[in-house]
């Protein structure tokens, strides 16, 4: 489980050094600024280094669904490399600093440091285990959803006081209001979280992780 997030740490030291030579444009976005909306032409994409921002999706009958909260490390909007219009929206959730690497800047990167290439390569096949990952969770009970959802966001900070609404907690699983309070209180009761003040404080993980083990 994870695998993705295991390549995305290695790839951090990364990108980090290409900052530091002077590639990407940094932008600093306030909390509830967005990036780029979905459908909207792409000429690059985005590596956070500070912050978090999330991921939403417009489906076809006009909905929106949190997809993903993009944590530090992360690339965003890899369309953009390929000038395509971005599939999802994005959104800093908290004051984000970003890198902006143009199609113009990445081939200049590469072009001095060959290995760049292959980092975003490696970025990508991170970002497509995500996705495969995701979209399995599609049909799984929305119990299961929510928790590998947590166990996720906890993965990725080490932290298991994760600070999040249970509007965005409805939003990302795709059930109502009702279904999530449902579905919360019989984890609080379970023992495994409880809600406080704005926050998800995950108690037992290995609660949560034999949960999802059960379902494999």
């Amino acid at each position: 489980m994870y695998r993705w997030w295991v390549k995305i740490t290695n790839q951090i030291a990364n990108w980090n050094t290409f900052i530091s030579l002077g590639y990407g444009q940094k932008i600093v976005y306030k909390r509830n600024k967005i990036l780029f909306h979905q459908g909207e032409s792409g000429n690059g994409f985005y590596y956070l280094k500070e912050g978090k921002v999330k991921i939403s999706v417009i489906s076809d009958d006009g909905h929106e669904r949190d997809f993903d909260y993009v944590t530090p490390g992360e690339l965003i909007g890899v369309q953009g490399l390929l000038n395509d219009p971005y599939t999802y929206s994005a959104k800093a959730v908290e004051i984000s600093e970003v890198y902006f690497f143009s199609n113009q800047m990445f081939n200049k990167l590469c072009a001095e440091f060959p290995e760049a290439s292959n980092v975003l390569t490696s970025s990508l096949i991170s970002k497509v285990q995500f996705l495969v990952e995701s979209i399995s969770l599609f049909t799984a009970p929305a119990e299961y959803r929510l928790a590998h959802f947590l166990h996720k966001l906890y993965i990725k900070k080490q932290d298991p006081n994760i600070k999040i609404s249970r509007t965005s907690l409805g939003h990302y699983i795709g059930t109502s209001r009702k279904t999530i309070y449902q579905v919360i209180r019989r984890l609080e009761q379970d023992g495994v979280l409880e809600i406080n003040k704005g926050y998800v404080n995950l108690l037992d993980i290995k609660k949560i992780e034999d949960f999802l083990g059960s379902f494999h």
